[in-house]
């Protein structure tokens, strides 16, 4: 086996080094297990852009909230309330 050294974000590798410790894995491991699939043509990396609707599912798989609805939709909803709610309270009368 070939060994190697990897630069890695401070940040990235702490959290995989958790995961890694939750899953009773190795973060070697899991670099191996990424490199091979990665060689097989199971990850593609050349598309790094993402679409918004792969976005959207992907962030829907990984959160339950937004499985029933379109994060976009309900904050645009949620702005317009607010909007109206700003405009009622300049023309309320403090008297009232």
């Amino acid at each position: 086996m070939h060994r190697t050294t990897i630069n890695v974000p401070e940040s990235i590798f702490q959290r995989a080094r958790i995961k890694a410790l939750r899953e009773d894995v190795a973060v070697s491991e899991v670099i191996r297990d990424l490199l091979a699939r990665w060689v097989a043509g199971e990850i593609d990396l050349a598309s790094k852009e993402h679409s918004r609707e792969k976005l959207v599912a992907l962030a829907r798989a990984a959160r339950g909230m937004w499985a029933d609805r379109d994060p976009d939709s309900y904050l645009a909803a949620s702005r317009t309330g607010l909007i109206e709610r700003d405009k009622e309270l300049e023309h309320a009368r403090l008297d009232a």
